[in-house]
């Protein structure tokens, strides 16, 4: 490996999140051979005095990261406004990636494996040159045992959407995002590419026409968006090197929920990667299967369980597909 990503850090006001945050990130291998950059985020004009309390605090943790050295160099930015998650993450990566030409970026409430900088730097590697690989991600699905086939010979798959929860990408694909997506018109108006953006896993076209009416700021589907115009995929661990423990009242996007909790990360060193990209549609199907099912009445839902048990018929069925060679 002739050099290792840069690490970003994004944090707010969640101090203890952040400590352990940074204590594994701490404790990975090839930490001491990263850099590190820490964006701090501004306080809001409505700030309370107790929100003003934990700002502080989690800048005092930053601190703490200049006294006691576990990475190639820090670099910290403490801003005065508040910018936001969406675009801080966007200003943040765009000066780091433009400086070293890839980045693995965190927020500031997620485990990681011991192995997780060692498989994204991996992935990184391997994947620079294959043009279609817009972002390599560290979490993957709960319950591999559901939604993976035994058989499966590879540690990695190919997934049609970003996940943004401990992602990476390189300056040539962040480059290429339009961030005002001036293309969605042309998709709304298009019931077949409307269908065709749904297919990728999320509900990422209900949380791009939030976004586009200027009611969030998400810049993780404006991403997700620029993989779906740009023919482009993510590389995804079979076992999640991410687990995201910022499932709380203080979460920025998804308060409230513990879905992609994991008993244990993935510990492999060793790791198989896909040379030809494709979409396993076993893979592919288990997990659209199982979302598309969330999304229909109880009737469809029986429906399509009728037909999968008794006719051999599964109507969200996809075909996998090779994106390149």
């Amino acid at each position: 490996m002739a050099t290792f990503s840069p690490i970003i850090v994004l944090c707010y006001n969640r101090p203890e999140h952040l400590r352990k945050t940074m204590n594994w990130l701490r404790a990975n291998k090839h930490a001491e051979e990263s850099p590190l950059y820490v964006f701090c985020d501004g306080p809001k004009v409505n700030a309370s005095d107790e929100q003003l309390q934990k700002i502080v605090a989690a800048r005092a943790v930053v601190d703490e990261l200049a006294v006691v050295p576990a990475f190639k160099e820090v670099h910290i930015l403490k801003r005065d406004e508040n910018l936001g998650l969406g675009t801080s993450i966007i200003t943040g990566v765009t000066e780091v990636i433009n400086k070293h030409g890839k980045a693995i970026i965190l927020e500031d409430d997620l485990e990681t494996s011991p192995l997780f900088l060692d498989y994204m730097n991996k992935c990184l590697d391997h994947y620079e040159a294959r043009k279609s690989v817009f972002s390599i991600s560290g979490l993957s699905r709960p319950h591999p045992e559901r939604f993976y086939p035994k058989d499966y010979p590879y540690d990695v798959y190919v997934s049609l959407t970003h996940h943004p929860t401990g992602w990476a990408t390189w300056a040539d694909r962040w480059a290429q995002v339009d961030w005002d997506v001036k293309d969605f018109a042309t998709v709304q108006n298009d019931p077949q590419m409307i269908a065709a953006f749904r297919r990728a896993e999320h509900c990422q076209y209900e949380e791009l026409e939030w976004q586009q009416r200027e009611k969030v700021n998400i810049w993780s589907a404006r991403f997700a968006f620029a993989h779906f115009v740009n023919h482009a995929v993510s590389i995804c661990p079979i076992v999640s090197y991410i687990n995201h423990i910022g499932w709380d009242a203080e979460a920025t996007n998804s308060p409230g929920s513990n879905q992609w909790n994991f008993d244990k990360l993935a510990d492999k060193e060793n790791i198989r990667l896909l040379d030809v990209l494709y979409e396993d549609s076993r893979i592919i199907n288990s997990w659209y299967s199982f979302t598309m099912n969330k999304r229909r009445s109880l009737w469809g839902r029986l429906k399509n369980w009728y037909g999968r048990k008794f006719l051999g018929r599964d109507e969200y069925a996809l075909k996998g597909r090779v994106f390149e060679i």
